[in-house]
């Protein structure tokens, strides 16, 4: 009997143990998925509306943490004349530096604030590798883009495309017309030399797929990036044509989120079965529903 008792103990503090190291495992990965996201105004003090990828702007604690390491302490005149102010701000509580305890805020033009209650303490990050971190570099840094980013992402941000397409079926080749712009880009589509469609996307880039293997005339796709041109979002819209319009049956949404349980990143696929014409589409509208 004394034996049995034993054994049950045994058993009993090895299961509240192993309950134990899951609860810890379970902390660990929620502080690695810690993210801090920006809150953003309506537009810049120019009158430049925010964009999407704007309001999607995020760090990681790591990031952060970087940041820190790269960032030197700047005074008020050097803020003023040599770092942009975007109306995107991280806003970071109780955060660690030199030994107390600060507020900070982390302004998209690669500057950020710290505050104890009685001193503001400003930081600049000017380093090259600041740039990935931030919406806007510091204005006298060097603008050349990071070879990486630029080659995977050069076929996506062409000024100008053209897409050829039957829409009439009727022989006459008919075009559609991809133009970037700066807050998006803007898609026409001609017939005869006759403009039928006009509407601009916000977004980081858009594809045209004519080869389709069902009815509709294309697919259109819009690609969203966060701030190191990372592709998170992308929308499919196939598209039909009838009575001289352009208008779709569905719409397919994939989102890049992390995963609670094991903390890795994978895609969420949405579909949503509704019919608009093109020219009336809200994107925001279906991004929520998503």
């Amino acid at each position: 009997m004394k034996n049995i008792l034993i054994y049950f103990t045994i058993l009993f503090l090895f299961i509240v143990s192993c309950k134990g190291q899951d609860k810890d495992v379970k902390i660990n990965d929620n502080q690695k998925a810690e993210i801090y996201s920006a809150k953003c105004q309506n537009e810049y003090s120019t009158g430049e509306k925010v964009s999407t990828r704007n309001k999607n702007w995020s760090l990681r604690k790591k990031d952060i943490d970087e940041i820190m390491k790269l960032s030197s302490e700047i005074t008020e005149n050097e803020r003023h004349f040599s770092y942009p102010v975007t109306p995107c701000n991280i806003d970071v509580k109780n955060y660690s530096y030199k030994g107390k305890k600060y507020n900070m805020q982390i302004n998209g033009g690669s500057y950020l604030s710290l505050f104890d209650g009685q001193k503001i303490i400003i930081l600049g990050c000017d380093l090259p590798n600041c740039k990935k971190y931030f919406l806007r570099p510091k204005e006298n840094m060097n603008e050349e883009e990071d070879s990486s980013l630029s080659q995977n992402n050069s076929n996506k941000s062409t000024a100008t495309k053209n897409y050829k397409i039957d829409l009439n079926q009727n022989n006459i080749q008919d075009v559609l017309l991809v133009e970037k712009k700066d807050t998006g880009y803007t898609l026409k589509a001609q017939i005869d030399n006759q403009i039928i469609f006009n509407k601009t996307f916000e977004c980081d880039f858009i594809e045209i797929e004519t080869n389709t293997k069902n009815n509709q005339k294309f697919n259109l796709i819009l690609e969203y990036a966060d701030q190191y041109q990372k592709t998170f979002r992308k929308i499919v819209f196939p598209v039909f044509y009838k009575n001289n319009d352009l208008f779709i049956e569905k719409v397919f949404i994939a989102t890049l989120g992390t995963n609670a349980k094991i903390g890795n990143e994978e895609w969420v696929n949405k579909e949503i079965i509704e019919k608009y014409l093109l020219k009336n589409i809200d994107v925001d509208s279906l991004i929520l529903k998503s």
